[in-house]
């Protein structure tokens, strides 16, 4: 739990040393569907790898504005600290945790219901529609673990410790691709086997921060009395995120508009 303090001393340096984790780790976290694509090629047909490259560009948006609303938690926690206010830092993670169990728990509703919505909307050829919906639907599940770990990792940034998710998503990674080859290549699944392998690597990267935080604590009191809604720290986050959340959204649309418009050229 070695943190960065960006308070006093110098800050070049050490703000380089701290951003370059938060680069990979962004990194990291994109690579999902990349490792899944990569790997349905080598043992699917063409209607996988269509099903997954547009399944895996639907779960990327869900995933970067989750990012980037968390964003907000980052630099809530960061100014109390500086503040030297540990007691509202305290009052920010738990309205953290709050808030996004509201907004997995509706970002999963809503891609559950609306895959074939999603993918009918993404022109996914025939050959490939059900397993495209297949993959989301299953993806979806693992919505609750994405927020989980980015809720965490953007504690973790908070209190200046970039290492730790870093550490997290490079082990979920190589679950990840452990998965895929034994669900996809092993056992033939397929998309779907794609699809349960990320889910079980975002658990694990999410299994992993609550054990760190569990063990060691953070450097400021808490307690289960701070897991309540907060309206104002709620609303602090949501200033703070929300824009970077919806940068990311468009970039992520302009991209699901590319994706669609090569859909519609069959599969």
């Amino acid at each position: 739990m070695k943190s960065t303090n960006f308070t006093e001393g110098k800050i070049l340096g050490p703000l380089i040393k701290f951003t370059i984790p938060i680069l990979l780790s962004i990194f990291l976290q994109a690579m999902y569907g990349a490792v899944d694509l990569l790997i349905v090629g080598q043992f699917g047909d063409a209607s996988s790898i269509s099903a997954v490259a547009t399944g895996s560009q639907v779960m990327q948006m869900v995933t970067g504005i989750i990012s980037g609303l968390t964003t907000g938690i980052t630099v809530l926690i960061g100014r109390r600290i500086g503040e030297k206010r540990p007691d509202a830092a305290a009052k920010t993670v738990g309205a953290s945790f709050f808030l996004f169990a509201v907004i997995a728990s509706a970002f999963t509703l809503i891609m559950l219901i609306g895959s074939r919505f999603f993918m009918k909307l993404m022109n996914a050829p025939a050959e490939a529609y059900d397993k495209a919906v297949t993959y989301v639907m299953i993806c979806s599940a693992g919505i609750i673990f994405i927020s989980a770990y980015n809720v965490l990792s953007g504690v973790f940034r908070g209190v200046g410790n970039s290492k730790l998710p870093l550490i997290f998503v490079s082990i979920a990674c190589v679950t990840n691709i452990i998965g895929d080859l034994v669900l996809v290549g092993l056992f033939k699944l397929d998309a779907a086997g794609a699809a349960i392998a990320t889910v079980f690597a975002q658990a694990v990267s999410a299994a992993l921060s609550l054990a760190i935080v569990k063990k060691n604590g953070l450097p400021f009191a808490f307690s289960k009395a701070c897991f309540r809604f907060n309206k104002t720290e709620v609303r602090a986050i949501l200033k703070l995120g929300a824009p970077i959340a919806l940068e990311d959204a468009l970039i992520s649309v302009s991209f699901l508009i590319i994706t669609s418009i090569i859909n519609s050229l069959g599969l």
